[in-house]
């Protein structure tokens, strides 16, 4: 649904070009002949066809709208339905996104305010009619050539008063970058947890770099909760005190030390930036910006506006729902924006826990120690958040560290050259979503019958109302589609199953810090190999099962370095350190190897590459030396490639390369965010980890790509499969 479509008229709108691509929605421009005007036709991408939740974003989005009469938030015209597949008609915003203009470069201050007051304005509005947006962020700040500046996409928008909204199963969704402490764990918010998404894009807008940034959503999460804001002025020299001071409250973590409203942020930044009057040459001058509405009292919102009573604005929603073919699943469609796909579940494990470490964050802009650290290995590329009672390591002593560049700000040329590289070889095909359960018993598609076995991964663990969620180690049986956990208290996460099948190694926070166990493929005979009091990470089997591969910061400043164990506990070795931060390393199934990731800074996942280690002679070789973030790294069965998570686009996807980081290509690119993968015993199939509508779910496909299925419905991570046990 878009190149296809170029020239067709569709319920009156002709079709002129594509506009946008990403993996939630497909914009095109097209021209509304009955009204003589271009507008926007956003539709649902075929991989969506198929699901509920997404036809309830996509209805919810227009009915909100439709709700919403402002200057800065894009109108929407039009509803319908062309070949099965929902649309929205909108205005047309002929000069892109924010998220673009920062691509482009630095931005003038005076811009900045414009963008800060036109947002805030729209912001203040929607909260005055008891609406949160709960996804603010570049991408969805459209812009006109008069400098207009308007807010979009509100498919995850939360009504203020309604009940437990049925989009998610989990209740947390957004985009992991931008969301405040409280939205990450699952929190009730109001309207400042919108000002310190606004407080973060203003840090971007500024700086030009996000002030969280790591390889997974977890990890950013985390720190969004954790960690003290980096100080903008050590990331960008140029930013007075003042604009520094006015970023900072925007993004304490304690929602009443915060801006009460968008309105007092935006009329806070224009006095910190003391501006001289526009000059009648200065577009940026030029610019309307909206004076900041009224501070509006959300503690008990006025009633959202009945439909009924602006007959304008009442579209009538009019296609017919109708079974899909797959399952009980009806059409859905998505309420995201081309290119800015809905980041990810944001841990309702980031926990109630957090309560207490916020209680004892008084002051994001210096030193503090809070008495409970949710220990999540923020920075780490494949952090999930646990609690523990620990001193915090040394890079929260100070928020003016240099910080995290953008997570997706590419480099064109890069991009570019890998796009072209693996548009020599496409392997995208339509992706087929299959949501089947955990319990049920369904029928594998025809190309992935062949796919057995146990799979061991982690999943959240149900507590009771009020407890901090955690998680643990479960195995999902492919022939019989059973799950057995088995919890190793704490939280335990990141699993690998040993050659012969019959242990686990995996990390769990139970002793205060992580620390790498061993149990048994039943959960028994639980052995705490490493004993410290540092970050101890992502555990591997060598082939031969004789060792344990793992990440360690040992020096505390989280640049990691890489160590092997016996699998008794006895033999600690040194395998790797260069001051960078290095993580994730997976063996060669010949045992002479080692890759992983490797990171000349801590945080700053925009840069990290891949390296490969000969353990004989200890010499390594960078494998990928660009501006595109690679991470996750396994080697295929044979040895002969290696399966690694990219950037494509903006977008996460997996591709594989051979041993001398050359003939790369792409595997799979959706559907979801991804960020780990693992091949089967024979190499026949993957199994993937991507975040599709808010929470992390695993997917089966071939390994060549192709179709893929959904495995589960109600949250895994980090899969890999158990190899069959020998017959004793």
């Amino acid at each position: 649904m878009s190149e296809s479509l170029i020239g067709k008229l569709v319920n009156g709108y002709e079709i002129l070009s594509q506009v946008g691509q990403g993996g939630m929605a497909t914009v095109v421009l097209a021209r509304q002949r009955s009204m003589n005007r271009n507008v926007a036709l956003k539709f649902l991408p075929n991989a969506f066809m198929n699901d509920e939740a997404y036809l309830q974003r996509f209805e919810r989005e227009v009915r909100i709208v439709a709700q919403l009469e402002h200057r800065n938030i894009v109108p929407v015209y039009d509803f319908g339905e062309f070949e099965d597949q929902p649309y929205i008609a909108m205005r047309y915003m002929p000069a892109g996104s924010v998220e673009e203009l920062l691509a482009a470069g630095r931005i003038p201050l005076r811009r900045v305010l414009s963008i800060v007051e036109q947002v805030a304005s729209a912001l203040d509005y929607a909260h005055q009619n008891g609406i949160l947006h709960r996804d603010l962020k570049p991408s969805n700040i459209l812009l006109d050539d008069g400098g207009g500046v308007f807010i979009t996409d509100f498919g995850i928008a939360r009504i203020l008063g309604e009940g437990g909204s049925n989009i998610t199963t989990q209740g947390v969704v957004g985009t992991p970058s931008y969301m405040s402490p409280e939205q990450a764990r699952g929190e009730p918010l109001d309207g400042r947890s919108d000002v310190y998404s606004l407080g973060v894009m203003l840090f971007e807008l500024i700086t030009g770099r996000r002030p969280f940034d790591s390889e997974t959503p977890y990890s950013i999460a985390v720190m969004h909760v954790t960690m003290p804001p980096p100080s903008p002025r050590d990331v960008e020299p140029s930013v007075t005190s003042a604009v520094e001071a006015v970023i900072l409250r925007a993004l304490h973590k304690q929602p009443d030390k915060r801006y009460a409203s968008a309105g007092d942020l935006a009329a806070a930044l224009r006095l910190a930036a003391d501006l001289p009057a526009a000059r009648p040459d200065d577009p940026a001058g030029a610019e309307q910006s909206a004076p900041p509405a009224p501070r509006p009292t959300l503690a008990a919102p006025s009633p959202a506006p009945n439909e009924s009573q602006d007959t304008s604005r009442n579209i009538k929603l009019r296609f017919t729902r109708r079974l899909a073919p797959i399952g009980r699943a009806r059409k859905a469609w998505v309420g995201a924006a081309a290119g800015g796909g809905i980041g990810c579940l944001m841990l309702a494990v980031l926990m109630v826990a957090a309560v207490s470490l916020l209680g004892g964050i008084s002051d994001d802009s210096a030193a503090t120690t809070p008495a409970t650290q949710i220990a999540a290995a923020s920075a780490d590329p494949t952090a999930t958040a646990v609690a523990a009672t620990q001193s915090p390591p040394p890079t929260q002593a100070s928020a003016g560290s240099a910080l995290n560049a953008t997570l997706d700000a590419l480099a064109a040329a890069a991009d570019a050259t890998f796009t072209a590289e693996v548009a020599l070889r496409p392997t995208a095909t339509r992706v087929i979503i299959q949501p089947v359960g955990q319990r049920a018993r369904p029928t594998l598609l025809p190309s992935l019958q062949g796919a057995g076995g146990e799979l061991v991964y982690f999943a959240r663990r149900e507590t009771s109302e009020g407890s901090q969620p955690v998680f643990e180690i479960a195995a999902l049986n492919l022939a019989t589609w059973e799950e057995r956990r088995f919890s190793a208290g704490g939280s335990s996460t990141y699993p690998q199953a040993s050659p012969d099948g019959r242990w686990i190694a995996f990390q769990s926070d139970r002793d205060g810090d992580f620390e790498i166990y061993v149990a048994n493929r039943h959960g028994g005979q639980l052995r705490q190999l490493t004993h410290n009091a540092v970050w101890d990470r992502l555990p591997a089997w060598s082939p031969d099962g004789q060792w344990i591969v793992y990440s360690s910061d040992t020096r505390g400043d989280q640049t990691f370095d890489l160590y092997r164990i016996r699998p008794t506990g006895e033999e600690r070795q040194p395998l790797f350190s260069d001051g960078w931060r290095n993580s994730h390393a997976r063996y060669s199934p010949d045992g002479r190897a080692v890759v992983f990731t490797a990171g000349a800074q801590v945080r700053d996942a925009s840069a990290w590459e891949l390296r490969l280690l000969d353990l004989a002679s200890r010499e390594s070789t960078l494998l990928t030396a660009n501006d595109i973030r690679d991470a996750s790294p396994v080697f295929r069965p044979d040895g002969a490639r290696i399966l690694y998570v990219t950037t494509i686009g903006g977008a996460r996807a997996l591709a594989s390369m051979n041993l001398q980081g050359a003939d790369r290509d792409v595997v799979y690119a959706g559907p979801g965010s991804v960020w780990a993968a693992s091949y089967s015993p024979d190499g026949q199939f993957l199994v993937v980890t991507a975040t599709l509508d808010g929470a992390d779910q695993l997917f089966l496909t071939g390994a060549a790509g192709g179709v893929a299925q959904q495995l589960t419905t109600a949250g895994g991570a980090y899969a890999s499969w158990i190899p069959p046990v020998a017959a004793d």
